[in-house]
């Protein structure tokens, strides 16, 4: 919270990145939070209840799988200087296209996989 205050949120990495002043915790809190939500907590109870076990391996295996995406992307960011993926698809590809492609694909996957 104090880290959130004293930043310049006018920026990309003072907005994301809250001006690198944050610890650890509060950002795997973060993670935490912004990934849990009502969807896990009742849609994920009603399938285990339904299906068993197996949803409980499958969000297990989703630990794992976001780890080795976090080892394998963090270190081409970091060496493109960039801090989101919108922002590293614009240096890589260029343009502003991109933009309204990925609004437009974000606004389809969320209206049509909920």
């Amino acid at each position: 919270p104090q880290s959130m205050c004293k930043t310049n949120r006018g920026t990309v990495g003072g907005y994301f990145l809250a001006g690198r002043n944050m610890k650890w915790y509060t950002v795997g809190a973060s993670l935490f939070a912004s990934n849990i939500g009502s969807g896990h907590f009742v849609g994920l109870a009603g399938t285990g209840a339904a299906n068993g076990l197996a949803v409980g391996g499958f969000e297990w295996n989703a630990l794992f799988i976001v780890l080795l995406l976090g080892w394998l992307f963090v270190p081409v960011y970091l060496t493109a200087g960039v801090i989101t993926m919108p922002q590293y698809l614009m240096k890589r590809f260029g343009g502003n296209r991109i933009r309204l492609y990925l609004s437009l694909i974000s606004l389809f996957l969320y209206i049509f996989t909920k």
